[in-house]
C-alpha cells in the first residue's frame, strides 16, 4: 500500500500536469469561439442577444498529452446564459461538467469536477473582453484530493474574433495579447499562483458555407477556420454549432470538439428592425438607417416614440422619432470605422446599436457597418469616329478600369446641352457602347466620367467630334431652318436666286 507522501509525490506531477491543463482550458474555449445564441440574422451579420438566452454545449473529446502526462475527458451541460448587459458588453454566465482521466509517469487519476464563471462580450461585435472561471471538485488517486482552481482572463485589445458580417471567402486578421492570471490549489498539499500569457496573431478565413447537423439540429453554417481550428457559424441559430481544435507540436498535442445540444432564446418586449443602407460605404458618404418598433406582444407600432442610434466604437449617438406606424429613419455620415479585424479594404466594422424604450417596455438591435478603402477609377477612354451626321445615330465606345474591381456607372455630357446621368452599372474594364444624335451642325466635345459603386469618381475622359458643316458655319437656328426648307422644296432654290437676281437690278 502506497504510503502518503508517495501519494502527494505521485499528486506533485498531478498538479503540474493539472495546472498545465487549466490554462490549455483556458485558452481552448475562446479559440473554439463559443457564442450565444441571439436572434435570427440573415447574411451572416452579427447575432442580437437578449436576456436569458441560453444554449448548452458539449466538448467531446477534450484531450492533451504531455511531457508530464496526459488528460482525456469530456465536458458537459457547458451552459451559457445571456444575464443581461453590463456596460458595452453583455455578462454571460457559464457553468459545466467535467470528468476524465490524468495519466502521470504509467499512474492514472480520475478527476470530477463542476465548472463555473461568467463572460464578457462586446455586444457590438461580440469580442471578448474578461472572462472569470471557477472551477473546483476531486482527483481520485487510491484517495480523494479536493481541488479548486480560479481564473481571470484578459485580452488586449479584446479578441474579436469575428469579422461581422461574414461573407464567403473573406479573410481577416486577429491579434492581442492574452493574460491569463488567478490560482490552484489541491487541499493540504498544494497552493500556487498562475500568471500566463499568450500572444494572439492569427490569420482567420471563412472557406465555405456548410449544412451541419448537431443535436440542436440542422442548420446551413459559415465554415470559419483559424490555424489548427475550425468553427462552423450559423446565422439561423445566431450561434456557433460546432468547433474543433486540433493542434499538434513537439511538445503538446491537443483535441477538441464542442457541439451544440440545445438552445432557446427569449422575445424582447419591443421588436425593433434595423436596415442600414447602404451596409458597406466609404467614410464621409451618406448612410440610412430605418426600421420599426413593435410591441411584441400584440405587434401594434409604437408611436412617437424616442429611437436611439449609436455606434459605440465610434462614440457616435443619433436620434429619431416613431412615426404613427412605427418607423424611424435617420441618415448619418458615415464615419471612418476602425476594429481589431483587418480584412482586404475596410477600414474597419462596428455594430449599430438601436434602442428604444416605450414606458415599461423596450428593446434594441444590432448590425453592423462597414467603412472601406476606396480608389477611384481611372479617367474613362472614349472613342469613336471623329465625325458623324447629325439626327443619324452617332455610336461611341467608352471603358474605364476600377482598381478595386468595383461595379461602375458613367456620367456622359453629349456637349450639345444634354447628357446621361448613371445609366446602368457595369463591370470594370469592360468596354460598353452608347449612342446619341446630335440636332445639329457642328463641332462637340463629348465628356465621360466613371463612379464606382461606393460613389469615388474618375476624371472626365473626352472626345471631339465634328457634324460636317457647309461653307465653315456652325450651326445656327436660322440656317438650320433654311437648310431643312430647301431639303423639303429642292426647286425652290433657283426661284429663290431669281427673286435676289431682280431685286438686285431694281
Amino acid at each position: 500500500m502506497k504510503t502518503e507522501t508517495q501519494i502527494k509525490n505521485k499528486m506533485h506531477y498531478l498538479y503540474v500536469s493539472w495546472v498545465f491543463f487549466l490554462l490549455l482550458c483556458s485558452l481552448i474555449l475562446p479559440s473554439l469561439g463559443i457564442l450565444g445564441v441571439g436572434m435570427t440574422t440573415s447574411d451572416g451579420d452579427i447575432p442580437t442577444w437578449y436576456e436569458g438566452d441560453q444554449w448548452t454545449y458539449t466538448i467531446n473529446p477534450l484531450s492533451f498529452t504531455s511531457p508530464n502526462g496526459s488528460f482525456t475527458g469530456t465536458v458537459n451541460n457547458l451552459q451559457e446564459t445571456v444575464v443581461g448587459i453590463t456596460g458595452d458588453a453583455y455578462e454571460i454566465s457559464i457553468t459545466g461538467e467535467i470528468t476524465g482521466d490524468i495519466m502521470i509517469s504509467g499512474l492514472q487519476g480520475t478527476l470530477t469536477g463542476e465548472i463555473t464563471g461568467t463572460s464578457y462580450q462586446r455586444v457590438s461585435d461580440l469580442a471578448q473582453e474578461t472572462t472569470i472561471l471557477h472551477s473546483e471538485g476531486n482527483i481520485f488517486y487510491y484517495i480523494y484530493f479536493p481541488y479548486q482552481m480560479d481564473l481571470i482572463m484578459n485580452s488586449t485589445p479584446s479578441l474579436e474574433a469575428f469579422d461581422f458580417p461574414v461573407n464567403t471567402g473573406e479573410q481577416w486578421q486577429i491579434s492581442c495579447l492574452s493574460i491569463t492570471t488567478g490560482s490552484f490549489s489541491i487541499a493540504g498539499i498544494f497552493e500556487q499562483s498562475l500568471n500566463a500569457s499568450q500572444w494572439i496573431e492569427e490569420t482567420v478565413q471563412c472557406e465555405t458555407q456548410e449544412q451541419v447537423n448537431v443535436p440542436a439540429g440542422t442548420f446551413d453554417c459559415y465554415k470559419i477556420t483559424r490555424p489548427s481550428t475550425n468553427v462552423w457559424y450559423s446565422p439561423d441559430a445566431g450561434s456557433i454549432v460546432k468547433s474543433t481544435i486540433d493542434q499538434s507540436s513537439e511538445n503538446m498535442t491537443v483535441h477538441a470538439a464542442l457541439t451544440l445540444q440545445t438552445f432557446s432564446r427569449n422575445a424582447q418586449p419591443l421588436t425593433i428592425s434595423e436596415n442600414i443602407e447602404p451596409p458597406v460605404t466609404i467614410p464621409g458618404n451618406p448612410v440610412v438607417i430605418s426600421g420599426q418598433v413593435c410591441n411584441t406582444e400584440t405587434g401594434d407600432p409604437i408611436q412617437s416614440a424616442t429611437v436611439s442610434i449609436e455606434i459605440p466604437s465610434m462614440g457616435q449617438v443619433w436620434t429619431s422619432i416613431t412615426n404613427s406606424s412605427g418607423y424611424y429613419t435617420a441618415i448619418i455620415t458615415a464615419p471612418t470605422m476602425v476594429d481589431d479585424t483587418p480584412s482586404g479594404r475596410e477600414t474597419g466594422s462596428g455594430g449599430v446599436i438601436v434602442q428604444c424604450t416605450s414606458g415599461d417596455l423596450s428593446g434594441y438591435r444590432v448590425q453592423t457597418l462597414v467603412t472601406i478603402v476606396d480608389t477611384p477609377p481611372t479617367t474613362p477612354s472614349v472613342t469613336g469616329p471623329s465625325t458623324g451626321k447629325p439626327k443619324i445615330p452617332y455610336n461611341c465606345t467608352i471603358v474605364a478600369v476600377d482598381p478595386d474591381s468595383d461595379h461602375l456607372s458613367y456620367f456622359i455630357d453629349w456637349g450639345d446641352n444634354t447628357s446621361e446621368e448613371w445609366p446602368g452599372v457595369y463591370d470594370s474594364n469592360v468596354t460598353i457602347t452608347v449612342g446619341h444624335n446630335f440636332a445639329y451642325k457642328g463641332t462637340y466635345y463629348i465628356k465621360v466620367k466613371a463612379k464606382d459603386v461606393y460613389g469615388a469618381e474618375s476624371d472626365w475622359g473626352s472626345l471631339q467630334v465634328k457634324m460636317p458643316i457647309g461653307n465653315g458655319y456652325d450651326h445656327h437656328p436660322i440656317l438650320d431652318f433654311l437648310e431643312r426648307f430647301f431639303e423639303h422644296h429642292p426647286h425652290a432654290f433657283p426661284v429663290f436666286r431669281l427673286i435676289l437676281g431682280f431685286a438686285n437690278t431694281t
